[in-house]
């Protein structure tokens, strides 16, 4: 991802500095292809106080911070595990620094999946009914005796339209912050999810959603987020989703997913990628996209990720916002080609390089490189 985004930004005519937390620094060293790709960039590593200790987020973000000081803009690429990015983006804002991406308040509902839910609910939204895995074993009971049918899909909560032919299949596990993929677990039924949840130390830190049935996809917004073409993004300004400037909605890739058995635990397994384009009117998913970013207070900027499930003659039904650059553009960038690095700085949509490009595909494989 980084090599990727790094030699399309240098495509686009900008002059890319690179700055590497110390085990990734460490790594990319051993690997001669991307140390041979890395020596065209200006690179730099953040010491540490020993061979084999890692400096904590504020020592990170000082470190970046002072390397990008001579830059217009950063891009933070980082997991949200343990709320890690937008605690790096906020220290590194504090310390002057201007970062491309949501402003704190978004970063902190959008990386949450719970607190994102609740905007989404408050909001009428249709999403997915979420509970915290903690609620979910108190109530476990009853959600088990009707749970799964489709009345009881529209007892719990996912609003905002008509749940026909909205049916589910078990049960899915996930972090509460972190990509949907990360350690996600799939049951077959809420006695086997039981003996997971007794393995959990914080149960607070976990959701757990029915898994609905439908086609698992997700759509990338990114470009000029209400600010005139040609002048950079400023950190902290509100977004005007109906004003005649706006990002571009881009998408949807459908989601792929390892393959497993439910007899043990999991099914569908983890996150491995996509491919796409996934056919859809572009109106509808616009305004679909609107609705759900509308609903999560704060202002945006840079690259952001909606998952989603399209099921059949039924709803849309959203899922969780990925704030931060996706692995999707892996897939995105073979469509658009390497100009669209430039929409994450506010650049406008490049045009195709033909008019039917074909499909895509891509792996998360791609995303560690």
């Amino acid at each position: 991802m980084l090599l990727a985004l790094s030699s399309d930004l240098e495509v686009c005519g900008h002059r890319v500095l690179v700055a590497l937390e110390p085990s990734i620094q460490a790594a990319w060293k051993s690997c001669r292809l991307k140390s041979a790709r890395l020596d065209r960039l200006e690179v730099h590593g953040v010491p540490t106080a020993g061979p084999d200790s890692v400096p904590d987020i504020e020592a990170i973000a000082t470190q970046w911070a002072r390397i990008a000081s001579s830059c217009d803009t950063s891009i933070v690429i980082a997991p949200e595990l343990d709320g890690l990015l937008p605690e790096l983006i906020e220290s590194m804002r504090q310390k002057g620094c201007s970062v491309s991406a949501p402003d704190a308040s978004f970063l902190g509902r959008a990386t949450d999946k719970w607190e994102t839910h609740q905007c989404w609910i408050a909001a009428q939204q249709i999403t997915a009914p979420t509970w915290l895995a903690s609620d979910w074993l108190a109530i476990s009971d009853g959600l088990r005796s009707d749970g799964l049918r489709e009345d009881g899909l529209r007892g719990w909560g996912a609003l905002g339209g008509e749940l026909k032919n909205v049916q589910a299949d078990g049960w899915v596990l996930k972090r509460r912050r972190g990509a949907g993929g990360t350690d996600m677990e799939r049951f077959a039924d809420g006695e086997r999810l039981i003996g997971k949840l007794g393995t959990l130390l914080d149960l607070s830190e976990w959701i757990v959603q029915p898994w609905i049935l439908g086609r698992s996809v997700s759509l990338a917004l990114t470009g000029a987020w209400g600010v005139p073409q040609g002048r950079s993004l400023p950190d902290g300004k509100s977004l005007e989703l109906d004003g005649a400037i706006g990002p571009e909605v881009i998408g949807p890739t459908e989601q792929l997913f390892g393959t497993g058995s439910m007899i043990d635990s999991a099914s569908g397994g983890s996150y491995v990628g996509g491919n796409g384009p996934v056919e859809v009117d572009p109106q509808e998913l616009k305004r679909f996209a609107q609705g759900l970013l509308r609903s999560v207070p704060g202002s945006r900027a840079g690259w952001i990720g909606i998952d989603f499930l399209i099921v059949p003659e039924g709803p849309w039904v959203a899922l969780e916002i990925n704030a931060r650059l996706t692995s999707s553009y892996l897939g995105y960038r073979k469509h658009y080609g390497p100009m669209l690095a430039d929409t994450i700085l506010g650049g406008p949509l490049p045009i195709r390089p033909f008019p039917n490009p074909g499909a895509f595909r891509f792996s998360v494989r791609d995303f560690h490189g």
